[in-house]
């Protein structure tokens, strides 16, 4: 038997019980992969990515399921300041995909799965780490002794991970990072 815990420490969640994602929730980074990349390139010019990567990956209309030790975990893979704006971020994607196509538009399906394996784009992480943490559940938390975190912890490469940065954002929450935050940091 399995159970669903929800805690809001700070009192401003909640949840319910559904079929189907709340009306301004987006698709899904892990079941609804092509939709939600499809959402995030063809609504570039939303405000909400306005302001810095680290708060745009919060947003639950565009990055539906990512939390902030996944924001973390993804942005310290691919080395980008969490204060970047995250347009510029997101922008390179649209343009670094119409290379790719001119480039060689010969390539297998197996040969881009290959090549996204090897370097894969913010998006595709989005889809990629949540995944990670999916099919290591069993080995990631231990069912018989459920306060014990320690090889969740040690997956962690940048979230809570003595030696990182830390800064809090615009809306208070805390982003972990290596480096310098980027341009828009408070």
């Amino acid at each position: 038997p399995r159970a669903l815990c929800f805690v809001a420490p700070r009192r401003f969640g909640s949840w319910r019980l559904g079929d189907a994602w709340q009306q301004e929730r987006g698709p899904c980074v892990v079941s609804e992969y092509r939709a939600f990349r499809e959402n995030v390139l063809r609504n570039l010019d939303d405000k909400a990515f306005d302001k810095p990567i680290c708060e745009a990956l919060l947003n639950q209309k565009y990055f539906n399921g990512i939390g902030n030790y996944l924001r973390a975990e993804i942005l310290y893979r691919l080395k980008i300041p969490p204060f970047e704006k995250a347009r510029t971020v997101l922008e390179a994607l649209k343009d670094q995909k119409q290379e790719r196509r001119k480039k060689d538009p010969s390539l297998t399906l197996s040969k881009k799965v290959k090549l996204m394996r090897k370097s894969p784009d913010l998006l595709e992480l989005c889809h990629t780490v949540p995944m990670e943490v999916i099919t290591a559940e069993k080995h990631l938390l231990d069912p018989e002794h459920s306060d014990n975190y320690a090889t969740f912890k040690n997956w962690l490469q940048c979230y809570l991970v003595p030696g990182m940065s830390s800064l809090r954002d615009h809306n208070g929450r805390t982003i972990w990072f290596q480096g310098e935050p980027g341009p828009m940091a408070p």
